[in-house]
């Protein structure tokens, strides 16, 4: 396989997913997608990222098929993030950068510190993120 678009639907098929699950997912239009996958159209760095976000996948390994970067570890995603995303209208990937963003804060706390992701309040941390997603 040699190239992204190769990739991207090697894994969309691997998981058993359409195209229209992964465009949900990612955030893009389907007639993107298959341009995509069919190497009739490049992508920019964010919707890759989020692309392999939502795949489970490493940029690196997207972006030069190098497979020692697949990424195998699941993402712990809090029931009341996921809830926030729904009411307020946030996309899966704009979600899990938000999850990122708490967990970036978390590793350079103190290790003393503990971070109960379920009785967080996403919310107000969305609030003043959000300018930035």
């Amino acid at each position: 396989m040699n190239s992204v678009g190769e990739r991207i639907k090697a894994r969309r098929l691997e998981l058993g997913w359409t195209q229209e699950e992964l465009c949900k997912k990612a955030n893009i239009s389907t007639g993107f997608l298959s341009d995509l996958e069919n190497s009739k159209r490049s992508v920019s760095a964010e919707t890759l990222l989020g692309i392999a976000h939502v795949l489970s996948l490493s940029l690196d390994y997207l972006m030069k098929g190098d497979s020692t970067q697949i990424q195998t570890a699941q993402v712990q995603f809090p029931a009341n993030l996921a809830e926030l995303a729904k009411t307020e209208n946030i996309s899966f990937v704009q979600a899990l950068t938000v999850l990122d963003m708490r967990m970036q804060i978390v590793a350079h706390r103190s290790v003393s510190k503990s971070d109960d992701l379920e009785n967080f309040d996403w919310k107000k941390f969305y609030d003043s993120v959000k300018e930035f997603l």
